[in-house]
């Protein structure tokens, strides 16, 4: 499944059927529809969070490259991967803004 590219202002939040644990500074996701569980590592699981309410790929790109020791051009494409992968798999909610 291919999913088109995320804007900076492409609204992005976790879908509903999830069941979501934590592990430490890590998470496990279960995507009620399939079965299939998906892990998460630290700065995966940081975004996750923010992704508890809708926000932009530029919120969460400001919140990374802020939190971590990265560079923008970097944070921006690595952020724009992760959402693009959930997304594909339906882990994520993605609300094109007009």
């Amino acid at each position: 499944m291919t999913t088109k590219p995320l804007s900076d202002s492409s609204r992005v939040v976790a879908a509903g059927d999830l069941l979501v644990t934590e592990f430490g500074a890590e998470l496990v996701l279960l995507n009620l529809r399939d079965g299939i569980y998906y892990g998460l590592e630290e700065v995966g699981a940081r975004i996750w969070r923010l992704l508890r309410e809708p926000v932009t790929v530029a919120a969460i790109c400001d919140v990374v490259a802020s939190e971590y020791d990265v560079e923008r051009v970097s944070c921006e494409a690595d952020t724009r991967a992760l959402l693009g992968e959930l997304a594909a798999r339906g882990l994520v909610e993605v609300r094109e803004q007009p």
